[in-house]
């Protein structure tokens, strides 16, 4: 048994790591209630922006998050995964959560559960999310920017019981198992984030079973559905580098690139619109905070003739075929030809996005040391060869998937301008490795 002299930040994350990803099977939200009433139930004195969707969620979060920096409130954000290290995840008013603060509050975490005998029942997320909300509690937040983990309606995080704003982003195939294996299915688990009488705030562009599904969750509850509105957009530029567009007549510039951060935008937009009822957010707060906003991994560049190199290197964690069509969209604008690193984790199906790449990418290259959880690079490499014979919609255009070198090795040539241009892309464990060289 530690005493809190000799429970130091080492053996902190011990704990956090000695809980499963997914904890035991969960069929409801007692399990995270129990665990969070053991702690005194933090949720019940915070505010929440909560936003569900298989992309664009951080994307969204961080948007928002830096709107409201912006505007002066003290603003709590929790995301997942991490990229650079595990306190990437809980951060308050942009900066990580000090060490000596998930220290100490892991230590009070721990000492209440080791009064029970199945304590390693809960998942490494609910124990996760349990130490941000004890941090947000303890910083005195004003607002909580509350990513999902996992679907919505048996996420853990959607204990929360009135949010200010409920926030759907893109949603397409992705954790079929779990989550279904329709858009409707996976749509209803998204729109389980929607509480009675909370306004929601859906992304333009999502499939009509997707809009149909929360338009009629929302009735049910008597929720105000905000979808943005289309024909007030006006998009400027969408090259890497020079995102912007005009909305409801107001320009608006974007650090991070494509189209798919636009649609990001006008749903973070929507939002900040329903949060003035709440803060003094103003409309330079909205236009500075979408300027600032920026997520590692999601179409990062690395390198670029307008950053003094004469190739790209294109970073991306995109891993479904929603994220992966979106990437293309901006590989569009990169000159040929475009070489794609790429690796995978075992437990995707790699056959429904991965291959949405042949279109955009004239050489793939298997990499898979970068996580004891990836996919074998030959095994993966079969895959994309197999599903690219069996197309015909490439023809005249050759590509072939082979084993590459170790992961350092290739981003290396990479970025010596080798394969001409690169992107880098299929998994966030992928970019977290890069990222750490």
């Amino acid at each position: 048994m530690f005493n809190i002299t000799d429970f130091n930040y080492d053996k902190a994350m011990d704990f956090i790591m000695s809980f499963s990803r997914l904890g035991k099977k969960v069929t409801d939200l007692s399990r995270v209630k129990r665990l969070l009433d053991l702690i005194d139930d933090p949720q019940n004195d915070l505010e929440f922006i909560h936003i569900a969707g298989t992309n664009g969620k951080g994307s969204v979060a961080e948007m928002l998050s830096e709107i409201l920096y912006s505007a002066g409130v003290k603003t709590g954000t929790f995301t997942s995964p991490y990229i650079l290290e595990f306190r990437d995840r809980i951060r308050f008013m942009g900066k990580v959560i000090p060490k000596k603060e998930l220290t100490d509050i892991c230590f009070y975490i721990k000492s209440r559960l080791d009064k029970l005998d199945d304590a390693k029942d809960f998942s490494g997320f609910e124990i996760n999310m349990a130490i941000a909300l004890l941090y947000f509690k303890k910083a005195g937040c004003e607002a909580v920017v509350f990513e999902t983990g996992l679907g919505g309606l048996l996420d853990c995080t959607n204990v929360i019981q009135r949010p200010l704003v409920s926030v759907i982003t893109s949603i397409s195939h992705d954790h079929t198992a779990i989550l279904g294996k329709t858009i409707r299915e996976i749509a209803a688990q998204k729109a389980g984030i929607i509480k009675d009488g909370c306004p929601v705030v859906l992304s333009i562009n999502n499939p009509d079973e997707a809009v149909d599904v929360v338009s009629k969750t929302a009735k049910e509850k008597g929720s105000e559905l905000i979808i943005p509105d289309k024909s007030n957009l006006n998009i400027k530029s969408v090259r890497l580098g020079d995102t912007s567009f005009e909305y409801k007549g107001i320009r608006y510039s974007l650090l991070m690139s494509g189209e798919h951060q636009i649609t990001n935008a006008l749903s973070a937009i929507e939002t900040a619109y329903l949060l003035k009822k709440r803060f003094k957010i103003t409309e330079q707060n909205i236009q500075t905070g979408l300027k600032k906003a920026f997520v590692i991994g999601r179409t990062e560049v690395l390198a670029s003739p307008l950053k003094g190199e004469s190739h790209y290197v294109i970073l991306d964690g995109s891993h479904n075929d929603g994220g992966i069509e979106a990437l293309t969209e901006v590989l569009r604008e990169i000159p040929k030809p475009v070489t794609a690193i790429v690796g995978s984790l075992n437990r995707k199906n790699v056959r429904d996005s991965l291959p949405k790449l042949f279109d955009s990418v004239d050489k793939i290259i298997c990499v898979d040391d970068f996580t004891s959880e990836t996919m074998p690079k030959r095994e993966l490499c079969g895959i994309l060869n197999e599903e690219y014979a069996k197309s015909n919609v490439y023809k005249g255009k050759k590509i072939i998937a082979y084993c590459g070198e170790d992961t350092k090795s290739e981003y290396q040539k990479a970025m010596n301008g080798e394969y001409k241009n690169t992107v880098i892309c299929g998994t966030l464990y992928l970019v977290s490795y890069i990222k750490n060289l």
